[in-house]
């Protein structure tokens, strides 16, 4: 059988990233992630509403499809209690309704494929909601989200489907978070991340200085600008001498380990769980892009504190316990064998409920973890979300134990990423 031609091929497969670019398919990603970023924006040139519109008045008069599958069948047995008409008006209606979008999605795809609409006369505000689900199947398409499948014990036919982020979207959103985090910043007037220091180091840098046989090694010898500097003096012989040596001074780059703590118990659930992912997205893109000598592990805990591999951030739900004590004792195992400067980033907002330890109490476990990070010369930095005094006290007496440490009270929950990059810039600024 001859195979697919390239063009058929890219037609046929053609996604939401082709048909709306990177750009626009990474600002979707995130406005499902974090619609608040999507803001009050424009209605766009393209009016959706309207257009759904038109399609359920065509099939509220008949002239559209309308079916009822096995699962709308298996999905009225489930809920059998409820007066069976009623249901039935209800599920038909829904049909309609969700053939009447997928009608209008087809005809917008249909459209900006001839080029009668632009991607950008689109509100990404308006798309997501009224396409929220055709738009996650195209994303799908393209790799940048799963759907996952779950079946009810009670009801073993039926199937229920909701998505998933993948490590693709997970990078996209990452620099979506850490671009907002420095424009809010900028806002603030912080200012520029970009720093330079120069001194003993492994990097070289843009400067040169005459060589100094007690100060350099010989590994820093630039030979082209010595060659140079003799060819400049001698320009027949090119007799090298002391003072042609040049070397090329290194950048002095202070290395750091990190882990970065979120609490993720069920009190963590909405705007609070969000603020903390998008924190630990935006110091580990941070670390990606300026960074890379310094190294950062994400822990999410509960009862049971795990670390996270990536693509996993973005995955979580809050559930659990809190067990501070346990999610520092992780934090410390992964930074004691590290011979940099260290960190801790602990991001909660309730005290300690339980405790892995039969002879500690959950304060007691959380006080000794903090004592013994002091005693390994860890940095911890903690961060509440709730003003709660005994929340408070407790955070106080950890770093008081601890020796080096900082308590820090974030009113909203969506400004964590904007305070742990400046805090974390701040001291790689100190170093």
């Amino acid at each position: 059988m001859k195979p697919e031609c390239e063009p058929c091929k890219d037609e046929a497969e053609e996604g939401f990233s082709s048909m709306f670019g990177r750009e626009l398919t990474e600002k979707t990603l995130y406005g499902l992630f974090n619609p608040e970023s999507l803001g009050d924006e424009d209605e766009g040139k393209i009016n959706l509403n309207q257009l759904i519109k038109e399609q359920l008045q065509e099939a509220f008069e008949g002239k559209g499809e309308s079916r009822t599958d096995d699962y709308t069948v298996e999905l009225l047995r489930t809920v059998a209690w409820m007066h069976r008409h009623g249901v039935r008006e209800y599920m038909g209606g829904y049909l309609k309704d969700r053939k009447a979008r997928e009608r209008a999605w087809n005809q917008l795809m249909e459209k900006i494929r001839k080029g009668e609409i632009k991607p950008s006369e689109i509100s990404l505000k308006q798309l997501i909601e009224n396409f929220q689900e055709m738009v996650i199947e195209s994303l799908t398409k393209d790799g940048w989200m799963n759907l996952k499948v779950r079946r009810p014990h009670l009801q073993p036919n039926l199937y229920f489907s909701y998505p998933e982020f993948t490590m693709k979207s997970e990078r996209a959103i990452a620099r979506k978070v850490l671009e907002e985090a420095f424009i809010n910043l900028e806002r603030y007037g912080f200012g520029s991340h970009e720093t330079s220091q120069t001194g003993f180091g492994l990097q070289p840098s843009g400067m040169l200085r005459e060589f100094d046989e007690h100060r350099d090694t010989y590994d820093m010898l630039d030979i082209q600008e010595t060659l140079i500097s003799a060819a400049l003096r001698d320009p027949e012989n090119v007799e090298l001498r002391d003072e042609d040596l040049k070397a090329r001074m290194t950048m002095h780059r202070a290395k750091s380990s990190n882990v970065i703590a979120v609490d993720m118990s069920y009190s963590m659930e909405g705007i609070k769980f969000k603020g903390g992912l998008m924190a630990a997205l935006a110091l580990k893109e941070l670390l990606r892009q300026e960074y890379r000598e310094d190294k950062l592990d994400v822990v999410a805990f509960n009862h049971k504190p795990i670390i996270l591999k990536p693509g996993e951030i973005l995955r979580l739900k809050p559930f659990g316990y809190t067990d501070i004590g346990l999610a520092l004792d992780l934090a410390a195992q992964i930074l004691v064998k590290e011979d940099t400067n260290r960190n801790i980033f602990l991001i909660t907002d309730s005290e300690p409920t339980v405790s892995c330890y039969s002879n500690q109490t959950p304060i007691g476990s959380s006080l000794r973890a903090a004592y013994q990070l002091g005693r390994f010369d860890i940095n911890l930095n903690i961060l509440m979300l709730d003003r709660r005094a005994g929340l408070r006290v407790l955070c106080e007496k950890m770093a008081k134990l601890n020796g080096d440490a900082t308590v820090t009270y974030i009113n909203n929950p969506l400004n964590l990423k904007e305070f742990v990059i400046k805090s974390f810039i701040a001291h790689k600024r100190s170093l």
